[in-house]
């Protein structure tokens, strides 16, 4: 399945930034030292995201390969 235009441009942020508005969180944040993960969905294409605020990773990224 191909990802909505949304999640194209969400896949190319490189700052923190907000979540497009049809991403929504799935599970609960993980904690770790000093950083969290948030994992979202999105509605429209099904394109799985993960959030993270640790400086070592990147900012958004996109899973493939789902579904």
């Amino acid at each position: 399945m191909e990802i909505c235009d949304f999640c194209m441009k969400q896949s190319k942020k490189i700052s923190s930034g907000r979540p497009h508005e049809n991403l929504i969180k799935v599970d609960e944040p993980r904690k770790f030292n000093g950083f969290k993960e948030q994992d979202y969905l999105c509605l429209t294409c099904k394109s799985k995201f993960t959030h993270s605020t640790s400086i070592s990773d990147l900012t958004w990224t996109l899973w493939m390969g789902q579904g």
